[in-house]
């Protein structure tokens, strides 16, 4: 029996198409033990126990075989064989019977039976019946479908080409249209008939008919037929009014000869017999290709040339010039306060102010000329035959003064301006990038000097930003290097000739160029931000120098620190400093922090509230170089300040002018009045100490009581003015 069964599942594993079976025997015993040992191998498999349960079975469902006995109750054999045979049930029907009657015998195979067999049987002959039964099945199922395939792929093969996009044809010995598909009338305008017997040639654009004599009536075969050929074929426009008008449309074309078949050698050569072709409609790629290369050469919000095509026509007027001697212009152009037009009606807005930019400035140049946007509010203009420098002065003053009218933006009136730096060629450079650079260097000298307006490069303005450079990169070396120093300047008590506070002061060490104060470097640090770096130094180098001395830390002195706009810009920059004084152990009122009055230009509710952050912490704020800023009352009334320092340059003038001293007293009597003590900085002799005594201004600073000295000095007279309190106690 484990022979039987291995042997069983090896075939069964050779058909793999689901089957179902019904096993139909008024035998129980005889019934259930074959359905048993057919569960070994399928398992779809339902019994009926007369002729009457089969066909209501029958009805209900489909079978692949019916295994059938011939005599029982109710509906014999016979009679389910012929009710299958007459209602055309696709089923395969094997009989096992104890009939001998060769009449039974052959009245079943007439209604249909594939196979018999008598009762008892041998089961592995029956189950080879039952797999040669299935395999019939299987054979049958595989020939209908391959049928019914090649019949749908006629039909989808006759809808494909009918209606294919592509123009498809056939072309005949004589090379004119014997078929042609019906994409011809929605491609060229053409009925089908209007082409078939015509020549090719009559529907070939003029200035292709050449090329299409060796392409279009394709004689070679598959892979040596050509391959993606471009031609135009002409449309037909079918305008009465128009008879000259022709309109093309622009084709992808393959096409291969047509040979008739050899029944004896299919592999030889056989008579040409025409030629079958496919022709695409690539108008929206030719437009799509039209459209790409539009954008790679322009802006699309200005549709103005873009960087790329600039270059281009820049490298072919230097050409030119060289050639024939003469200059050229370009001129770099830069929206003034832009940002501000963006940030106040938003970008599409914005969007909307280049483009009628754009449109003014193209009105006041030649055909000739290039006006290309590089991007954001930056375009550049190139004239490539000015007979003058003063010719390129005109054109600029008429830029400028095509954007004086006003703009209007959501109905309101917008007016902007426009700085543009020019560079010559070849005077500046006979490179292309040389050249804009040094125009663009002239347009941002034009913004550092006032806006609105233009100026011509000069070496100077390079030399000028090479020193920046040189600034920026020596600074970041300075801090790796350690070229930095403090020192330290002493604010003096002229009532009591004591020191009660001292500045530091920081001081670049520079390499080559000794020591420099920050007048020469701060302008950098803040436009590269090292400037926070900077400010960090210096604080912690001021608490390691003072803090780190039980000598100063004795004393009470307060110590003042420059910090600039970016430091209190910082998102955290009020408890980060609170932080730095929690780490050293800093009394904050030992802290008085320095700022000027220009860094309020920027947000003041912002900064406001970040000092009295401070001021509530018990950290002092100082207003440094008083006077020569944006001087406001407002500051004074709204800023926790509780110290004015008196610029150096108005204490000179006490000597000098009567202005100048009359401004010292107007400074120092508007502090008394908001309860805001005063420092005069810069004090160097009696006179001026005297004079400052008088109007009530008692803390002083200047050469006069001591210079910026180093660490080291300034403990020194710590410890003097310690020790002398000391003895004056004792005493």
């Amino acid at each position: 029996m484990d022979n039987l069964l291995i042997s069983f599942e090896k075939k069964a594993r050779r058909f793999k198409r689901p089957t179902s079976f019904l096993v139909v025997d008024d035998e129980q015993r005889a019934r259930e033990s074959l359905v048993k040992l057919l569960k070994r191998q399928w398992s779809d498999i339902t019994e009926a126990e007369d002729g009457e349960e089969a066909i209501s079975l029958i009805q209900q469902r489909q079978f692949n075989l019916v295994i059938l006995d011939l005599n029982m109750p109710k509906k014999s054999g016979d009679q389910v064989l012929a009710f299958i045979r007459d209602k055309k049930i696709n089923t395969t029907v094997i009989v096992l019977s104890g009939e001998t009657s060769i009449n039974k015998v052959t009245e079943a195979v007439r209604l249909g039976a594939y196979d018999i067999f008598k009762k008892p049987y041998s089961f592995d002959e029956l189950e080879h019946s039952i797999r040669n039964a299935l395999d019939k099945l299987h054979v049958e199922d595989e020939k209908a479908q391959i049928q019914n395939r090649l019949a749908h792929s006629e039909r989808l093969h006759r809808y494909m080409v009918d209606n294919s996009p592509d123009l498809i044809y056939i072309l005949n010995l004589a090379g004119e249209f014997s078929f042609v598909n019906d994409s011809v009338t929605k491609l060229l305008g053409y009925d089908k008939a209007d082409m078939i017997g015509k020549h090719y040639s009559e529907f070939i654009a003029d200035e292709d008919r050449l090329k299409a004599e060796y392409l279009f009536n394709e004689r070679r075969r598959a892979s040596r037929s050509n391959r993606t050929i471009e031609l135009g074929l002409k449309c037909n426009t079918k305008d009465p009014t128009k008879p000259f008008d022709v309109t093309t449309c622009p084709i992808e074309l393959n096409s291969m000869g047509i040979y008739a078949v050899d029944s004896k050698d299919p592999k030889k050569l056989s008579t040409y017999q025409g030629t079958y072709g496919v022709a695409r409609d690539i108008s929206s790629r030719k437009k799509a290709e039209k459209l790409i290369t539009f954008q790679a050469y322009h802006d699309l919000l200005t549709k103005l040339p873009n960087r790329a095509m600039l270059h281009d026509r820049l490298d072919l007027a230097i050409r030119q010039a060289e050639r024939s001697g003469e200059t050229l212009i370009i001129m770099f152009l830069d929206l003034d306060r832009f940002k501000l037009i963006n940030d106040s009606f938003g970008h599409v807005v914005g969007d909307q102010l280049l483009v009628e930019v754009a449109e003014r400035l193209k009105a006041e140049i030649r055909t000739g000329d290039t006006l290309a946007r590089l991007g954001g509010d930056e375009f550049m203009l190139l004239l490539p035959q000015p007979t003058s420098r003063e010719q390129a002065e005109k054109v600029a003053q008429k830029l400028i003064a095509s954007l004086q009218q006003p703009f209007y933006l959501k109905g309101k009136e917008v007016y902007i301006n426009i700085s543009i730096g020019i560079s010559v060629f070849p005077v500046d450079s006979s490179d292309i990038n040389t050249l804009i650079k040094n125009a663009d260097m002239a347009m941002y000298d034009v913004k550092a000097t006032g806006k609105n307006g233009y100026t011509f490069y000069d070496s100077k303005i390079e030399h000028a930003a090479a020193e920046k450079i040189s600034i920026e990169s020596g600074l970041r070396n300075a801090l790796k290097n350690d070229e930095l120093e403090i020192f330290y300047q002493p604010q003096i008590d002229v009532e009591t000739r004591k020191i009660v506070g001292v500045e530091a002061l920081l001081r670049w060490n520079h390499p080559q160029l000794g020591l420099r104060r920050p007048s020469y470097f701060m302008e950098q640090a803040e436009e590269s931000r090292i400037i926070e770096q900077l400010s960090d130094w210096v604080l912690h180098r001021v608490a390691s120098d003072l803090f780190g001395s039980q000598e100063f830390v004795n004393s009470q002195i307060r110590v003042s620190i420059n910090l600039s706009a970016t430091d209190i810009k910082q998102k955290d920059f009020p408890e980060n400093l609170v932080s730095f004084t929690d780490v050293y152990g800093i009394e904050p009122g030992r802290l008085e922090i320095e700022i000027t009055e220009n860094m309020f230009m920027g947000d003041i509710q912002a900064s406001t509230h970040k000092l009295q952050v401070l001021a509530n912490k018990g950290i002092s704020i100082a207003i440094d170089d008083f006077g020569t800023g944006y001087s406001s009352l407002n500051y004074l009334r709204e800023l926790p300040v509780h110290t004015v320092k008196i610029d150096y340059s108005f204490i000179s003038e006490i000597e000098h002018s009567k202005k100048g001293a009359a401004l010292v007293a107007a400074i120092i009597g508007m502090a008394q009045g908001l309860g805001i003590q005063t420092i005069a900085e810069g004090v160097e002799n009696t006179q001026q100490s005297d004079y400052l005594e008088g109007l009530g201004c008692h803390l002083m600073q200047g050469y006069l009581f001591g210079e910026p000295v180093k660490i080291g000095h300034f403990l020194e007279s710590v410890t003097a003015q310690n020790s002398n309190v000391s003895s004056l106690s004792n005493a």
